[in-house]
């Protein structure tokens, strides 16, 4: 077996799981709120384009920021394992061909990424009236050049292991980008795009033949690790919406929380305090509840339209409630709690009260952002739609969600 048979089989396996998982990660349920999110912020945006002025320096320095930043989203995936760096090293001469298949198949999603990162930028620069229509084809060619590059420096950093020298040309790629969008935000586009195509036409090649010569051998381990992490990264992603056999949650003891656990101690709060120490201790649930809070949180701070934040707000509630309910079957498999000495019935009313304990303590803090940015009489109305969307959740979606799983353990 070739390598590039290899390539072809690992490549197929990950689509293959990528599709399994697909069906979990774009649930109706998801889509919908993240096609209402995305009207949302089109709007508000599409709303602050039309106060933007010619001399909207800051909004410019903002955008080279981004552009300049978005080329390294994206890392190489070269699906390696391993059982590589004994049974394939042999053919070292021969991983050439096999890492740039990788580096193709690594641009199609960060060259995706980059489209609709330039696209949106346009109505700003448009308002602006820093470039005209006919200026996003340079723009974006330069980004396109620019992860190529990115990728050019990444595969040749499989045969580097001194890191402060990645480092070094990940900080020249940085500069580079930083130059190149300046140039194309405040003079002209077209000029950006010629100067990256120039390197990638003339320099790009003896770039790499000096540093293959320099370092002919790919360093294994440093490859496989970086693999591994980068799988694992994937992993954690897709575990936000199913369960990832490969991905091992860790529990910490967290002192510090005891105060809290200490409330809901006793015989009638069995199961809230089970489920209060899976949050608390655990790195899966409270992680995603603390991030989902603080992205809300901060929206919600740059939103000024009172009811885009109300919307935004029982937006997210939804999203947190909705996340958090796996944490209902964490204790599934574990035999030793159906020992305990109580109703079944008490597993769910002890869910509910822990659930709607977390998606209030969510609500509150974002009625009080929304009094903060609008008025008292807005504030009051984010309490009692969120508290009114808690109850409605709890009451009603919670238990049709989990019914039917439930059922089907017992």
């Amino acid at each position: 077996m070739n390598l590039d048979s290899i390539w072809k089989r690992r490549q197929q396996l990950h689509l293959k799981k990528f599709s399994r998982y697909s069906k979990y990660i774009f649930n109706d349920h998801f889509v919908l709120v993240l096609l209402f999110l995305l009207g949302a912020l089109a709007y508000q945006y599409s709303e602050f384009v039309k106060t933007v002025t010619p001399d909207f320096l800051w909004g410019k320095l903002l955008i080279v920021a981004i552009f300049s930043g978005s080329i390294f989203i994206g890392k190489l995936a070269t699906f390696l394992e391993p059982a590589d760096q004994v049974f394939l090293l042999a053919k070292e001469k021969e991983w050439g061909s096999y890492f740039s298949k990788a580096k193709k198949y690594s641009l199609i999603l960060p060259v995706i990424l980059l489209f609709f990162v330039a696209a949106a930028a346009m109505p700003m620069l448009f308002a602006g009236r820093t470039i005209g229509a006919n200026d996003f084809l340079p723009i974006y060619a330069t980004l396109f050049l620019l992860k190529i590059v990115d990728l050019d420096l990444q595969e040749l950093g499989l045969k580097i292991g001194d890191k402060k020298i990645r480092r070094k040309n990940k900080l020249y790629l940085a500069c580079a980008a930083i130059l190149s969008v300046t140039i194309a935000i405040f003079f002209n586009p077209w000029v950006a795009s010629v100067l990256v195509t120039l390197y990638t036409m003339f320099l790009r090649k003896k770039v790499q033949v000096a540093y293959e010569a320099r370092y002919p051998l790919y360093q294994w381990e440093q490859m496989i690790a970086s693999e591994e992490q980068r799988k694992a990264r994937v992993n954690r992603i897709i575990n936000l919406f199913t369960d990832v056999p490969q991905v091992k949650s860790k529990a910490k003891r967290r002192k510090y929380f005891d105060g809290l656990l200490r409330q809901i101690e006793g015989n009638s709060n069995s199961y809230q305090y089970l489920y209060a120490r899976a949050f608390l201790r655990g790195t899966d649930y409270s992680g995603l509840f603390f991030r989902l809070l603080v992205i809300g949180a901060l929206l919600l701070l740059f939103t000024p339209s009172a009811g885009f934040s109300l919307g935004l707000s029982l937006l997210f509630l939804y999203l947190t409630g909705f996340q958090l309910l796996p944490l209902y079957f964490h204790f599934n498999e574990n035999m030793l709690y159906r020992l305990y000495p109580t109703q079944h019935e008490d597993k769910f009313a002890g869910f509910k009260h822990f659930l709607a304990y977390l998606l209030g303590v969510e609500g509150f803090l974002f009625a009080g952002i929304i009094f903060i940015n609008n008025s008292w009489q807005m504030g009051l109305a984010a309490v009692g739609l969120n508290a009114g969307f808690v109850w409605l959740f709890i009451q009603f979606y919670t238990g049709g969600r989990t019914r039917k799983r439930e059922t089907t353990n017992y």
